[in-house]
């Protein structure tokens, strides 16, 4: 800080009548106002907040051209935070710290154009969560169909310390209580970090049972394979035999199958959405017409294709033998007296003779019905919604290949779970089948379940031996189509398992029989001190 050359005379005393300049005991006199007023420092100080620790404050006129930065809400003083909060109809807690005071003031009023919205919700309770060091993971859900004002809020804290857990489970509350619609109601859930007692070497895998519904594609393949018998080319009897796929419920539309002729046989294929699958739940059906003017001896086979964790696959749905009449279609003739387009000729014969035609009953034959999926008996989603598929029945299937010794305890130190991220299913054991060298656990997903988990599967292999396993892990999945179980592969990995150190591992001590303590790294019991 530069000062003037001479700190006893004002420098107010040059703007005196020239008779008062003369006077020492006025100039110095002035020097208390000056120093008040315009402060004695001949360089302006820097922008800052004024208070009584300040050394050698400045004079009242850089004081109030500094003022806009007492309304900045990350200089201003605490003590001025809570008139500033009036300004913007803010209302602190007196339980915030002071920097969480600070970022609600600047952002409030933004945040007031989302007040009542779940974005907003989500967006204050982070901020809060992030501004006190407690991490800002925070998720809403209020998809709940049978409540439709109900919805729960989970926050996931850094810091599993008790007395922080219930004093922000309590802001929290506020803050929820505060900016919800008046007519909704609502569970809170606090999560935070779990002990682990043991280090266990693992590994993971994601799967996918099923795309979207808007993304399914399904499709549906009619092959009809004639015996040697027939004499009709297949291309020619590809034209005259005709196929016709559609739902028992209601008709696909658009209708444009797509037809494949190979060496012995011939096919159509219609391709279906979701949305085909759930206007037939009552399944689908295929019919045919002989336009040939032969009999036709064959059989007819219709696949669905669908797709599971990306991969294609197909499956048989009916295998039929066909004997199928011609029926009748009367030819016609071209411009030059050609027959085209028939299989019967009418024409008068000079005797009467005893019939011999007969005319089929249908241009059509009876309906080959089939189903594809087992429905829910009761749908329970949305009005827009509707589910295909009753339930899922997943297995993964660990099978170890070393070390060569496989026992019964190694097996049990080895944990498999099925797990989404919308459950905790994955916290409990499941049912589970140990064999030879093999560990089979099953889930089962209903509809509910697994329309939200579709792509969010991971299978978990986690040990706890103190020796390497390798291995492999399969992932498959059992449903019910045609009204017959099939079994599909999603995922087939190699794992291999890093040994865990005996230090790593939880092993409760025992006592022998003289009492003395045998194995174990861990004594569990109780203490003689009381805790106030």
């Amino acid at each position: 800080m530069n000062v003037k050359k001479s700190e006893s005379v004002s420098t107010y005393h040059q703007y005196l009548p020239a008779i008062l300049q003369k006077d020492v005991f006025i100039a110095q006199f002035l020097l208390s106002f000056e120093k008040i007023l315009s402060g004695l420092s001949e360089t302006p100080s820097k922008e800052q907040i004024i208070t009584a620790k300040t050394e050698e404050p400045p004079g009242l006129e850089e004081i109030i051209d500094n003022i806009h930065v007492y309304f900045n809400p990350q200089y201003t003083p605490k003590d001025f935070l809570p008139w500033l909060s009036g300004w913007v109809a803010l209302s602190l807690r007196d339980d915030w710290e002071v920097e969480v005071k600070k970022v609600f003031i600047k952002q409030i009023v933004r945040l007031y154009g989302l007040r009542g919205t779940k974005a907003g919700l989500i967006e204050i309770l982070s901020i809060y969560l992030k501004n006190s060091g407690f991490g800002e993971k925070v998720e809403v859900f209020d998809q709940f169909d049978n409540f439709p004002n109900y919805f729960q809020v989970q926050l996931t804290l850094k810091d599993r310390d008790p007395d922080k857990y219930w004093r922000q489970a309590k802001i929290a509350k506020a803050i929820i209580d505060r900016e919800k619609p008046a007519q909704t109601f609502y569970t809170l859930k606090i999560l935070v970090p779990t002990m682990q007692l043991t280090k266990r070497s693992h590994v993971a895998y994601t799967c996918k049972l099923f795309a979207p519904p808007k993304n399914q594609k399904f499709a549906i393949e009619v092959t009809i394979t004639p015996n040697k018998i027939n004499i009709i080319p297949i291309n020619q009897l590809a034209k005259q035999l005709v196929i016709k796929i559609q739902g028992n419920s209601k008709l696909i539309t658009p209708y444009s199958p797509e037809t494949i002729i190979k060496n012995q046989s011939f096919s159509i294929k219609q391709n279906l959405n979701y949305q085909h699958l759930q206007e037939n739940l009552a399944g689908f059906n295929v019919t045919l017409s002989n336009l040939t003017d032969k009999h036709f001896v064959g059989n007819l086979t219709i696949k669905l294709y669908f797709s599971i964790n990306e991969i294609e696959y197909n499956n048989t749905l009916l295998v039929q033998p066909l004997n199928l009449s011609p029926v009748l279609k009367i030819c016609s003739e071209n411009g030059k007296k050609e027959m085209i387009a028939g299989n019967t000729i009418f024409k008068q014969d000079s005797q009467p003779q005893q019939s011999g035609m007969k005319l089929t009953e249908s241009i059509w034959t009876k309906p080959y019905s089939f189903f594809m999926f087992d429905p829910p008996k009761i749908q329970e989603l949305q009005p827009d919604r509707t589910a295909i598929i009753e339930k899922l029945e997943l297995a993964a299937i660990v099978e170890i290949t070393q070390p060569n010794l496989i026992t019964l305890d190694l097996l049990n130190k080895i944990t498999v779970r099925l797990q989404d991220n919308l459950s905790e299913y994955h916290l409990f054991t499941p049912e589970t089948i140990l064999e030879d060298n093999r560990i089979i656990i099953k889930r089962t997903l209903y509809y509910q379940q697994f329309m939200q988990t579709i792509d969010q599967l991971t299978v978990t292999i986690k040990n706890l031996n103190n020796v390497e396993i390798v291995g492999k892990v399969i992932v498959q999945v059992s449903l019910n189509i045609n009204q017959q179980l099939s079994t599909y592969k999603l995922r087939e990995e190699e794992i291999i398992l890093a040994p865990v150190s005996i230090n790593d591992i939880l092993q409760i001590c025992r006592k022998n029989e003289q009492g003395k303590i045998v194995e174990g790294n861990t004594i569990l019991g109780t203490t003689s001190q009381t805790l106030s």
